[in-house]
């Protein structure tokens, strides 16, 4: 077992640091305090400062903690806001160029405006299957095999009728085909549809100008007579028919209105 032994010298140093403590405790500064609170305070004084600054940059950066917070859930409030607004106006936009593309259709057709249905492209499907939704169905008078008549030219016939909606089969589909004269030519000719729509049924080598319109005659009883296709480009001879590429008038791809005939219509533009 460990015995504690006093030691005389150790006694009298802590007796005397205990007197001087006690004499410095009475002692007072002309400023007001004693000498051993002055002592006190002259020691803990950097102690205190240390103290306080550290907790005055805490307090700061809790502070820019929460305002960080709150920053970065505006930012994304406004994110929101920036991207609900970019879809609100691109929708304006595309209903803007519709108006603007229906307005110009019923200037350009004046004649056949009575007996058209004006109707707006909510769908198109190019690449599959070579087609265009509209916005017009049964209930506003919409038929099967109706003309589809965009701003530049046709664009294709109804081959579908819901209520509501209708479906477009287009010139460039691989089983379209309608009845068509090139300006200039006296023959009648077939513009069949796919990647690259043609005319055929020319006697061969016959001479066919370029860039000259390729119109509707009504022979296969769906398109009025006298309505635009397209112009025709370079043709070949294949066989016991000249081959005709057509660039087409209306680009599918960019209609965004369209006038519906109805299938029995026989007006011209």
């Amino acid at each position: 077992m460990v015995q504690l032994r006093s030691r005389a010298d150790l006694a009298i140093v802590v007796v005397c640091v205990g007197l001087y403590i006690g004499s410095a405790a009475q002692v007072r500064f002309p400023l007001g305090g004693t000498a051993l609170s002055f002592a006190v305070t002259t020691i803990s004084s950097p102690a205190l400062a240390i103290g306080n600054a550290i907790g005055r940059t805490w307090q700061v950066f809790w502070s820019g903690q929460r305002n960080l917070r709150s920053t970065l859930g505006e930012l994304r409030r406004l994110r929101l806001e920036s991207a609900e607004l970019h879809r609100a106006n691109q929708l304006l936009s595309a209903e803007v160029t519709a108006l603007r593309q229906g307005s110009r259709l019923l200037a350009a057709y004046p004649s056949l405006a009575d007996q058209a249905v004006l109707a707006r492209v909510i769908a198109r499907d190019l690449p599959r299957t070579q087609t265009l939704r509209l916005d017009r169905g049964s209930r506003d008078g919409i038929h099967v095999d109706g003309p589809v008549l965009a701003e530049g030219g046709l664009v294709g016939r109804v081959d579908r009728v819901l209520e509501h909606s209708c479906r477009v089969q287009l010139l460039t589909h691989p089983a379209a085909a309608a009845a068509a004269a090139v300006e200039g030519v006296q023959q009648e000719a077939l513009l069949v549809g796919g990647d690259q729509p043609h005319l055929t049924g020319l006697s061969p080598y016959t001479q066919v100008p370029l860039e000259a319109s390729v119109l509707s005659t009504g022979s296969e009883g769906i398109y009025p007579p006298g309505l635009l296709f397209g112009t025709t480009l370079e043709a070949r001879n294949d066989g016991l028919f000249t081959i005709v590429p057509v660039r087409l008038a209306a680009n599918a791809a960019e209609v965004t209105a369209v006038l519906v005939l109805a299938p029995a219509a026989r007006g011209a533009p």
